[in-house]
Protein backbone atom coordinates (compact mmCIF):
# COMPACT_ATOMS: atom_id res chain seq x y z
CA UNK A 1 0.00 0.00 0.00
CA UNK A 2 2.44 2.19 0.89
CA UNK A 3 4.64 2.02 -2.61
CA UNK A 4 1.40 2.85 -4.32
CA UNK A 5 0.64 5.94 -2.13
CA UNK A 6 4.17 6.93 -2.70
CA UNK A 7 4.28 6.55 -6.28
CA UNK A 8 0.85 8.60 -6.44
CA UNK A 9 1.91 11.31 -4.74
CA UNK A 10 5.53 11.29 -6.70
CA UNK A 11 3.13 11.44 -10.06
CA UNK A 12 0.99 14.25 -8.28
CA UNK A 13 4.08 15.85 -7.64
CA UNK A 14 5.51 15.85 -10.74
CA UNK A 15 2.68 16.62 -12.50
CA UNK A 16 2.58 19.95 -10.69
CA UNK A 17 6.38 20.20 -10.78
CA UNK A 18 5.29 20.47 -14.91
CA UNK A 19 2.48 22.51 -14.40
CA UNK A 20 4.01 25.19 -12.60
CA UNK A 21 7.10 25.37 -15.45
CA UNK A 22 4.26 26.25 -17.94
CA UNK A 23 2.12 28.76 -15.92
CA UNK A 24 4.98 31.15 -14.86
CA UNK A 25 5.85 30.77 -18.64
CA UNK A 26 3.07 31.37 -19.69
CA UNK A 27 0.17 32.74 -17.34
CA UNK A 28 -2.65 31.02 -15.77
CA UNK A 29 -5.57 31.63 -18.48
CA UNK A 30 -2.87 30.47 -21.60
CA UNK A 31 -2.07 26.94 -20.19
CA UNK A 32 -3.89 24.44 -20.70
CA UNK A 33 -4.55 21.14 -19.24
CA UNK A 34 -3.24 19.35 -22.69
CA UNK A 35 -0.04 20.89 -22.34
CA UNK A 36 0.21 19.53 -19.05
CA UNK A 37 -0.38 16.31 -19.88
CA UNK A 38 1.71 16.49 -22.76
CA UNK A 39 4.39 18.00 -20.85
CA UNK A 40 4.08 15.63 -17.85
CA UNK A 41 4.01 12.97 -19.76
CA UNK A 42 0.79 11.63 -17.94
CA UNK A 43 -2.62 10.58 -18.90
CA UNK A 44 -5.59 12.70 -18.97
CA UNK A 45 -7.06 10.23 -16.20
CA UNK A 46 -3.96 10.46 -13.85
CA UNK A 47 -4.49 14.15 -13.78
CA UNK A 48 -7.87 14.31 -13.10
CA UNK A 49 -7.40 11.39 -10.73
CA UNK A 50 -5.20 13.81 -8.92
CA UNK A 51 -6.57 17.07 -9.54
CA UNK A 52 -10.44 17.45 -10.72
CA UNK A 53 -9.40 20.72 -12.34
CA UNK A 54 -7.30 23.13 -13.61
CA UNK A 55 -8.01 25.32 -10.64
CA UNK A 56 -7.24 22.74 -8.10
CA UNK A 57 -4.19 21.77 -9.63
CA UNK A 58 -3.27 26.06 -9.41
CA UNK A 59 -4.24 26.12 -5.95
CA UNK A 60 -2.21 22.93 -4.79
CA UNK A 61 0.77 24.42 -6.65
CA UNK A 62 0.52 28.16 -4.82
CA UNK A 63 0.45 25.60 -1.64
CA UNK A 64 3.62 23.89 -2.39
CA UNK A 65 5.25 27.45 -3.11
CA UNK A 66 3.73 28.85 0.29
CA UNK A 67 5.33 26.35 2.41
CA UNK A 68 8.66 26.22 0.47
CA UNK A 69 8.94 29.91 1.44
CA UNK A 70 7.86 29.53 4.42
CA UNK A 71 10.53 26.46 5.46
CA UNK A 72 13.14 29.31 3.41
CA UNK A 73 12.13 31.41 6.10
CA UNK A 74 12.51 29.39 9.06
CA UNK A 75 16.21 28.78 7.83
CA UNK A 76 16.73 32.51 6.97
CA UNK A 77 15.19 33.38 10.78
CA UNK A 78 17.94 30.48 12.78
CA UNK A 79 20.73 32.29 13.47
CA UNK A 80 19.01 35.21 14.06
CA UNK A 81 18.65 36.57 17.89
CA UNK A 82 16.43 40.18 17.85
CA UNK A 83 13.46 40.49 16.83
CA UNK A 84 14.57 43.76 14.68
CA UNK A 85 17.00 41.50 12.82
CA UNK A 86 14.19 39.04 12.10
CA UNK A 87 11.90 41.88 10.84
CA UNK A 88 14.59 43.28 8.19
CA UNK A 89 15.11 39.81 6.73
CA UNK A 90 11.44 38.87 6.88
CA UNK A 91 10.85 42.10 4.50
CA UNK A 92 14.06 41.66 2.21
CA UNK A 93 12.54 37.36 2.46
CA UNK A 94 9.28 38.56 1.23
CA UNK A 95 11.05 41.12 -1.43
CA UNK A 96 13.10 38.96 -3.04
CA UNK A 97 9.79 36.38 -3.28
CA UNK A 98 8.13 38.84 -6.21
CA UNK A 99 11.20 37.90 -8.04
CA UNK A 100 8.75 34.69 -8.32
CA UNK A 101 7.35 34.46 -12.05
CA UNK A 102 4.64 32.05 -10.28
CA UNK A 103 3.82 35.15 -8.92
CA UNK A 104 2.07 37.17 -12.03
CA UNK A 105 0.15 33.60 -13.02
CA UNK A 106 -1.17 34.11 -9.55
CA UNK A 107 -2.49 37.63 -9.45
CA UNK A 108 -4.14 36.51 -12.80
CA UNK A 109 -5.56 33.27 -11.50
CA UNK A 110 -7.24 35.02 -8.32
CA UNK A 111 -8.69 37.53 -11.11
CA UNK A 112 -10.11 35.20 -12.55
CA UNK A 113 -12.48 33.46 -9.58
CA UNK A 114 -15.65 35.21 -10.10
CA UNK A 115 -17.73 33.63 -7.52
CA UNK A 116 -16.26 29.47 -6.67
CA UNK A 117 -16.42 30.03 -2.49
CA UNK A 118 -14.59 27.25 -2.05
CA UNK A 119 -11.81 28.31 -4.68
CA UNK A 120 -11.79 31.95 -3.24
CA UNK A 121 -11.86 30.18 0.68
CA UNK A 122 -8.18 28.26 -0.23
CA UNK A 123 -6.75 31.07 -2.04
CA UNK A 124 -7.51 33.10 1.30
CA UNK A 125 -6.13 30.57 3.32
CA UNK A 126 -2.92 30.53 0.81
CA UNK A 127 -2.32 34.29 0.66
CA UNK A 128 -3.08 34.20 5.19
CA UNK A 129 0.13 31.81 5.58
CA UNK A 130 2.39 34.38 6.19
CA UNK A 131 0.05 36.21 8.64
CA UNK A 132 1.29 33.66 12.14
CA UNK A 133 4.85 34.28 11.11
CA UNK A 134 4.53 38.22 11.65
CA UNK A 135 2.37 37.67 14.69
CA UNK A 136 5.02 35.61 15.88
CA UNK A 137 8.01 37.95 15.33
CA UNK A 138 6.31 40.99 16.58
CA UNK A 139 4.93 39.08 19.83
CA UNK A 140 8.47 38.16 20.81
CA UNK A 141 9.78 41.78 20.24
CA UNK A 142 6.66 42.87 22.33
CA UNK A 143 7.85 40.52 25.03
CA UNK A 144 11.87 41.43 24.84
CA UNK A 145 10.90 45.13 24.74
CA UNK A 146 12.65 45.66 21.54
CA UNK A 147 9.01 47.34 20.32
CA UNK A 148 6.39 49.32 21.93
CA UNK A 149 3.51 47.28 23.65
CA UNK A 150 0.91 47.97 20.79
CA UNK A 151 -1.88 45.92 20.82
CA UNK A 152 -0.72 42.58 19.10
CA UNK A 153 -3.16 42.24 16.96
CA UNK A 154 -3.21 45.85 15.57
CA UNK A 155 0.49 45.46 15.12
CA UNK A 156 0.37 42.89 12.81
CA UNK A 157 -2.23 43.72 10.74
CA UNK A 158 -0.42 47.07 10.48
CA UNK A 159 2.81 45.35 9.36
CA UNK A 160 1.84 42.79 7.45
CA UNK A 161 -0.54 45.42 5.13
CA UNK A 162 2.79 47.43 5.18
CA UNK A 163 4.56 44.61 3.66
CA UNK A 164 2.07 42.62 1.47
CA UNK A 165 0.54 46.70 0.30
CA UNK A 166 4.26 47.92 -0.76
CA UNK A 167 5.25 44.69 -2.81
CA UNK A 168 1.41 45.26 -4.59
CA UNK A 169 1.94 48.63 -5.38
CA UNK A 170 6.01 48.50 -6.14
CA UNK A 171 5.38 45.45 -8.20
CA UNK A 172 6.34 46.61 -11.94
CA UNK A 173 7.90 49.83 -10.65
CA UNK A 174 10.46 48.40 -8.76
CA UNK A 175 12.83 45.25 -9.95
CA UNK A 176 15.91 43.47 -7.76
CA UNK A 177 17.92 45.43 -5.16
CA UNK A 178 16.05 48.41 -5.72
CA UNK A 179 12.84 46.66 -4.33
CA UNK A 180 14.66 45.08 -1.90
CA UNK A 181 16.12 48.44 -0.38
CA UNK A 182 12.48 50.32 -0.63
CA UNK A 183 11.57 47.35 1.64
CA UNK A 184 14.31 48.22 4.18
CA UNK A 185 13.48 51.86 3.87
CA UNK A 186 9.81 50.68 4.74
CA UNK A 187 10.99 48.91 7.76
CA UNK A 188 13.53 51.75 8.97
CA UNK A 189 10.47 54.10 9.17
CA UNK A 190 8.36 51.48 10.72
CA UNK A 191 11.06 50.66 13.73
CA UNK A 192 10.90 54.52 14.09
CA UNK A 193 7.35 54.42 15.28
CA UNK A 194 7.26 51.62 17.25
CA UNK A 195 11.02 50.43 18.11
CA UNK A 196 11.46 51.07 22.18
CA UNK A 197 13.70 54.02 22.70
Amino acid sequence: MTKYTDHGEQTKRNIASKAKKLFELKGYSATTMDEIRLLSGSSKGSIYHHFKNKESLFLYILELSMLEWTGKWQEIEKPLSTAREKLYRLAEHYAQDFRNPLLRAAEEFSGSQNGDREILDKLQTLTSMHYPIFERLLEEGIRSGEFRPIPLEDLTLIVHGLVVGLGLSSYDTYKGERIVGLYRTAIDLLLQGIAMQ
